[in-house]
């Protein structure tokens, strides 16, 4: 027997490799024909090297190592195994398959099988050469036996092939684009299947790891839920009448942008991204859930996925159901995927894999919600993405309550804005007011510092909801401490990024509560700008210190959200009150650059004291992000920087993880902090190692999945320049076995930490900006 998998289930190579095929064939069968670039000869491309993706495995040194694996009473009796897929290649039939395809098609192939494993070690000739004549020559008639090849196998090793994969780089620097394009889609789609091959478990129909509800169509869900409601907006029937189409849509926050996005996609496969979890695992449970859209093949795609799942009692039956949903997400197998950018976006850096991602979404629809809540260099990234995507034929909409003007230009720039792209502007009608354009939610007025608004937001607290908006931790704890000598405990609440999970999911869940216009409960939050794009709240007034003007009007939709506080009536007096000393505001020039902040509030003086429509606030924003504007900036250079180190990028630099940390924007690292959390961890980690060897192994990792995710309610995440010193070696251990499992994670029992608090540190003022 020669083995290929010893998990979740022993199985053979044949075994595999026949799974691999089936995921291949159903692959095509489920969405080739949305494959634009492709030709019929271009499948049979993936299916080939499908076929030989793993014929290395047959080497008596990947055996042996299996073979231990499976019998742990089994000795290894050669040398190191070498990469499996770098001998794959080694029987690759070059010559024949340049024959009857090209050569280019030859090379792709190669490439494929050699790196549908992305290694560390690079591939060497002559190893490969020594590995095949020592390990794998002697079972040339059993391949041929067991795998149905379309060409004979050799019995020496392909130099042809073996010396285009060790030149990956030069081999695919001669492609001309079409080739490149091919390449990727090829070696991503064989990814994709050997995946979901890998996932299933022996005798399971491997279609369901590949792509789920192939039929189903979102867009019609979507329809009959509103029609069953509501009536569709004029939003809802342009996007719905423009499938076809790429779309850039300008909207207002509450006009039923999500829908409109949802009724785009239709029946394609789609991928949906917002800036941050809390958003999309609200939007997750409205789409699935059986009071909202009730479409099930939805999938929920970030770091605490799992965490959300398990929270969410009336939609998963069980723990072991909710690995199911979400390893089937991972897989990209689910119909519609609600992401973070750092789980979709990170191809457009070409990182050792990106080919996956890119393969998938070039016959997907995605849609970029909020792209004015990134800095710079991720909309370049973004925008370099859409770029890619639209030239392996994807479509793409970008939603958005304001849109710099920057980056349209951009867009327009990478040819994005061509006949097949519409770019709308649509604003809810004014159904109060006869001729007005818009319903004006917001009257503002300029202050100066918070201290001079206290008794004012305290005043208002007592009858009304009132939300704080700060720019930094420190600044809403110095704030929440002023309010305290005001407000009784039950009036004054407290939200900010530096909760562990445990104690920010309640007050989460309390402030969406708290917030609605069927609650009539009255207080006042103090938040950081986490409350921006993240939660869906509606509070009658605003206190915010000055920001840029993208940010503040993300803001602005946090309060008379829909437009029915004051009676459905526009505002008499201010509601949205800005705090405009930025020698007072906390986070200028670390957070928000000066010039930005200053060339907004200029542009916002002129509605002091009046109401603001919301064409007004996208026009400021189009003007504030112009490059005439920008012009000097940081922002400016630091956007244009990364669009030029974009176009030269060279592939395979990065690895997946480096590539994902720069999508998260800052480094960051997982903090158990106080005495208390300290030794709840620890706790549970001693639990984690007392999970009795001997039992099923597939149990036990259910058991250590459930401990992690427990451990992990106890952490926050901080930038490591904010850690005490006292921190920075202070590592989770068990005796003197420092656990691998939780080597990321750190601890500090020195610092200050409350559940009506979150996290003090002692800070460094450099860092002392932290939202």
């Amino acid at each position: 027997m020669y083995y290929a998998k010893s998990k979740p289930d022993v199985l053979t190579i044949a075994e595999h490799t026949s799974d691999v095929v089936e995921a291949v064939q159903c692959l095509v069968k489920s969405y080739g024909h949305e494959i634009s670039i492709f030709t019929p000869s271009d499948f049979e491309l993936i299916e080939i090297a499908a076929l030989y993706h793993d014929l290395g495995k047959y080497s008596d040194s990947f055996q042996q190592v299996i073979r231990a694996s499976i019998d742990k009473g089994q000795k290894r009796i050669t040398e190191s195994n070498y990469p499996h897929n770098y001998l794959s290649t080694s029987i690759i039939p070059y010559h024949e398959l340049k024959k009857m395809y090209s050569k280019e098609d030859a090379e792709i192939v190669v490439l494929a099988v050699g790196f549908h494993h992305e290694r560390d070690i690079q591939p060497k000739d002559d190893i490969i050469k020594r590995f095949y004549n020592d390990y794998m020559a002697k079972h040339v008639k059993v391949i041929q036996r067991e795998i149905q090849l379309p060409f004979d196998v050799p019995e020496k090793v392909n130099n042809r092939s073996v010396g285009a994969l060790c030149s990956r780089e030069f081999t695919i620097s001669k492609f001309e684009q079409s080739h490149w394009y091919k390449y990727i889609l090829v070696k991503g789609l064989l990814q994709r299947a050997d995946h979901a091959a890998s996932a299933k478990r022996k005798g399971e129909d491997v279609s369901r790891y590949v792509e789920e509800d192939v039929e189903s169509d979102v867009a019609e869900y979507t329809k009959a839920y509103l029609e069953s409601n509501y009536t569709l907006r004029p939003l809802q029937h342009f996007t719905y009448n423009n499938q076809h189409k790429n779309i850039v849509l300008i909207a207002q926050t509450g006009s039923g942008k999500t829908e409109a996005a949802l009724l785009w996609i239709g029946k394609k496969k789609g991928f949906f991204t917002l800036p941050l979890r809390a958003s999309l695992n609200a939007m997750y449970n409205r789409i699935r859930g059986d009071k909202g859209i009730h479409f099930k093949s939805t999938g929920l795609l970030h770091s605490a996925a799992l965490d959300h799942l398990l929270s969410v009692t009336n939609e998963v039956d069980s723990f072991e159901q909710s690995i199911v949903l979400t390893d089937h997400t991972r897989l990209l197998a689910k119909k519609l995927t609600l992401s973070t950018i750092d789980q979709l976006f990170k191809f457009p850096l070409l990182y050792r894999g990106f080919e996956t991602e890119l393969a998938t979404l070039a016959y997907s629809k995605v849609v970029i919600d909020e792209i004015q809540a990134y800095d710079a260099h991720i909309v370049a990234i973004l925008i370099r993405g859409l770029e890619l995507i639209h030239q392996l034929g994807g479509q793409w909409m970008i939603m958005t309550a304001t849109l710099p003007e920057i980056f349209l230009d951009e867009l327009r720039n990478k040819g994005l804005l061509d006949d097949n792209t519409l770019v709308e502007t649509m604003l809810i009608p004014d159904d109060r007011e006869q001729h007005k354009e818009m319903p004006r939610r917001h009257r503002i007025q300029l202050c100066t510092t918070i201290e001079d608004s206290i008794e004012q937001i305290s005043a208002l607290a007592k009858s009304a909801k009132v939300l704080v908006v700060v720019n930094t931790v420190k600044q809403a704890l110095a704030v929440y401490d002023r309010l305290t000598k005001e407000l009784q405990s039950d009036k004054r609440h407290l939200l900010h990024s530096q909760f562990i999970q445990k104690d920010r999911s309640p007050k989460e869940k309390e402030i969406k509560e708290f917030a609605q216009l069927n609650n009539t409960t009255s207080g006042v939050w103090v938040t950081t700008q986490i409350v921006e794009a993240s939660l869906d709240v509606d509070f009658d007034y605003l206190f915010t210190e000055a920001a840029t003007p993208d940010a503040l009007f993300q803001r602005f939709g946090r309060c008379n959200r829909k437009g029915l506080r004051f009676n459905g009536e526009v505002p008499a007096t201010p509601n949205v009150f800005i705090f405009t000393d930025l020698d007072e505001v906390s986070g200028i020039n670390k957070i928000y650059e000066r010039v930005i902040v200053e060339n907004g509030l200029k542009k916002l003086s002129a509605f002091d004291g009046e109401l603001i429509g919301e064409l007004e606030k996208i026009e400021i924003v189009s003007q504030t992000f112009s490059r005439k504007e920008l012009a000097g900036t940081d922002y400016l250079q630091k956007f244009e920087l990364a669009n030029k180190e974009l176009e030269s990028m060279r592939a395979f630099e990065l690895k997946k993880a480096q590539a994902q940390e720069i999508l998260r924007g800052i480094q960051s690292c997982l903090l158990v902090p106080g005495r208390e959390n300290y030794e709840i961890v620890m706790d549970l980690i001693e639990q984690y190692e007392q999970i009795p060897k001997e039992i099923d192994a597939i149990e036990k990792s259910k058991l250590r999945k459930k401990l992690r995710l427990q451990i992990e309610q106890y952490t926050v995440s901080v930038n490591p320049y904010r850690l005490k010193f006292t921190a920075e070696k202070e590592r989770y251990s068990v005796g003197t076995f420092d656990h691998r499992d939780f080597a990321h994670i750190r601890y500090s029992t020195d610092v200050s930490y409350s559940e009506e608090r979150g996290l003090e540190l002692t800070l460094d003022e450099k860092f002392d900006n932290f939202c």
